[in-house]
């Protein structure tokens, strides 16, 4: 059975979603965020940060969010969840799934972490400041292409609204996400009513 390493509040939340949504039955291993035992040389093993998400998929070892979703829907599902490569709305899943994490998610974690979360040793009080300068502008981006589509691609659900989403879900933790942003605040409550993601934050 799939192995999904996990920890409440973390980029793992998505892999849990993903699975949810197609079905797929996986056993949980949970840590704490910042705890010793994830630098433990067992699961070091695993994830050579110490970070999760990871999955063991039989002995097969895959780590890093955007590996793993295209992974498990190639192999465990008929695929709907992420179109063709080569297509436009493919393109269009990966581009976004991109702007999720490496531009999105990255700023929001940053302001979260070195707000207050991280060990006093750890903060760079610097990464507030830059993220909440580059903040609005990255939500302005997803509520402009958000429009009054019910997802990001369109009328379709697909794991690049489960990349942005988890990302859009911080910034509205940190108030980016607001009355002045409805595309985003309707879409949020949108993503929050499936029953998988409900299941997946639940854990």
């Amino acid at each position: 059975m799939l192995k999904i390493y996990h920890a409440p509040f973390s980029r793992s939340v998505r892999i849990l979603w993903l699975a949810e949504e197609i079905n797929l039955p996986y056993q949980l291993e949970s840590f704490t965020l910042f705890t010793a035992a994830m630098q433990a040389p067992a699961f070091l093993k695993i994830h050579p940060q110490g970070k999760v998400p990871a999955i063991d998929d039989n002995g097969f070892v895959l780590w890093e969010t955007s590996a793993i979703i295209e992974y498990l829907v190639a192999k465990y599902s008929d695929g709907a969840l992420l179109p063709a490569r080569d297509s436009e709305a493919g393109a269009k899943a990966v581009q976004w799934m991109e702007f999720a994490e490496n531009q999105l998610t990255v700023i929001m974690a940053e302001i979260v972490a070195h707000g207050g979360v991280l060990p006093q040793e750890r903060i760079i009080p610097a990464l507030v400041e830059r993220g909440n300068m580059l903040a609005p502008q990255l939500i302005q981006i997803v509520e402009q292409a958000l429009g009054e589509r019910p997802y990001i691609l369109g009328d379709e659900f697909s794991v690049a609204d489960i990349m942005l989403g988890f990302g859009l879900n911080i910034a509205t933790y940190l108030e980016f996400v607001n009355h002045a942003t409805p595309n985003c605040q309707a879409y949020c409550a949108r993503l929050a009513t499936r029953p998988a993601y409900v299941k997946a934050n639940a854990a």
